[in-house]
C-alpha cells in the first residue's frame, strides 16, 4: 500500500503507522496520543462527515479526518 494514510481505512479495518507527515507541533500532539511509528491502528467508527474513532493499542481516539490524513499507513509491518 502506498502513499495511503489513516483517514483512507474503513470500520474494522486495522493498519501499522509508517510516520506522520505534518509540522513539528501537530507531529508531536498526535505522536503523544500514541499514534508513534510501529504501532498498529483500527477504525472504530468513521462516518461520512465528522471526525473518526480510532483505536490505538488499548485508546480510543477521535481524530479530525486532516490529522487521520497525515499518518502514513502500512498493512504490514
Amino acid at each position: 500500500m502506498n502513499n495511503i494514510n489513516l483517514s483512507c481505512l474503513g470500520i474494522g479495518e486495522r493498519a501499522f503507522i509508517t510516520g506522520i507527515h505534518a509540522p513539528d507541533g501537530t507531529r508531536q500532539r498526535l505522536q503523544s496520543m500514541g499514534l508513534r511509528t510501529g504501532r498498529e491502528a483500527e477504525v472504530i467508527r468513521s462516518p461520512r462527515l465528522g471526525p473518526m474513532q480510532i483505536r490505538v493499542g488499548s485508546v480510543h481516539l477521535i481524530m479530525r479526518r486532516r490529522d487521520a490524513a497525515r499518518v502514513a499507513i502500512s498493512s504490514g509491518q
